[in-house]
């Protein structure tokens, strides 16, 4: 499951008459992945009428995603992101400390429990910028190489997911190196910061094509790959 570029989502508390209970703050927790990493996500809540929300989905890199609408009725909290089809339904502890519940999107259901506070595991900083070029240009020669296993015990579990298994991602650099072919001459590389990622980018000539080619990779916070891609950028 991908909490994608993220959520319209419409917390709306079935519990009429009783007082809305204060959960404005910071909220974190995560969502069960099948045969993957836990995706993590952070809630922000600002107070006020109406409240007002932001989401993060920390794996991915994307930061301050809109919440749409965001009711408390009593214990009963529910928000929705319309942008990616996704609401959460949820029970807010008699103490405050938690919100237990679920997160509903695409059809499927995902159980979901916030914690007040935030994540002390988690990691928003990106990593350095010499760091990234290290490993982009690693991650570059093993994608020429054809270590493929290498390469995927690299990516995120975001990542992963997208790409389905190990295999999927050998067939792509099986077609992008068809297309391409060998790199003959690097023109230029840098590394540069977007969000919490860093994304090196790699300009090089290639046998097969006339113009340039870009071989880039972003990196996630821990320094997994949450990017790839290799694509023509300019003639010569």
């Amino acid at each position: 499951m991908r909490i994608r570029s993220l959520l319209p989502i419409t917390i709306l508390l079935a519990a009429a008459a009783a007082p809305a209970q204060e959960i404005a703050g910071e909220w974190h927790g995560s969502v069960e992945v099948k045969n993957d990493a836990p995706l993590r996500l952070a809630l922000h809540i600002s107070g006020g009428k109406p409240l007002k929300a932001t989401l993060d989905s920390v794996d991915e890199g994307f930061l301050g995603l809109p919440v749409d609408t965001i009711e408390v009725n009593g214990s009963i909290v529910k928000f929705e992101m319309k942008t990616v089809g996704g609401i959460y339904d949820g029970k807010i502890a008699s103490d405050g400390s938690t919100i237990t519940g679920s997160w509903r999107q695409d059809g499927g259901v995902w159980a979901l429990t916030w914690e007040r506070g935030k994540d002390p595991a988690d990691v928003t900083q990106p990593i350095e910028e010499e760091e990234a070029k290290e490993k982009g240009r690693i991650y570059t020669q093993w994608f020429y190489e054809g270590k493929v296993g290498d390469l995927w015990a690299k990516l995120s579990p975001v990542m992963q997911q997208a790409l389905v298994n190990q295999d999927k991602l050998s067939e792509l650099r099986a077609q992008i190196l068809q297309q391409v072919g060998t790199e003959i001459g690097l023109s230029e590389e840098n590394v540069q910061r977007a969000g919490v990622l860093r994304v090196y980018k790699r300009l090089a000539k290639f046998d097969k094509v006339a113009g340039m080619i870009e071989v880039q990779f972003a990196f996630d916070p821990r320094g997994n790959v949450a990017g790839f891609r290799v694509r023509p950028t300019q003639q010569p």
